[in-house]
């Protein structure tokens, strides 16, 4: 399955777009594909970026371990049948 909608690269990022890039790259360490394709709807991508930080970053407020995000990534793939 391929995605439908494709994601905007950094080279193609401009304005706030690019500012929500930096930003995550500093608090995640990177700048997630999926992040990349709401940046569509600049709205929804600055309130999507502080969850992600909250859920996977302790410094944020994380709670559960690597292994544990890690286990339900898996599950959840693997309960919707998703190679990924």
């Amino acid at each position: 399955m391929t995605q439908r909608i494709r994601g905007i690269t950094d080279e193609e990022a401009s304005g706030p777009t690019k500012d929500l890039f930096e930003a995550s790259n500093i608090l995640l360490g990177r700048t997630a594909n999926l992040q990349r394709i709401l940046s569509h709807s600049p709205l929804v991508a600055r309130w999507f970026l502080p969850l992600v930080a909250a859920v996977r970053q302790p410094a944020a407020g994380a709670l559960c371990s690597v292994r544990l995000r890690n286990l339900a990534c898996l599950k959840t793939s693997t309960v919707n049948d998703c190679n990924y």
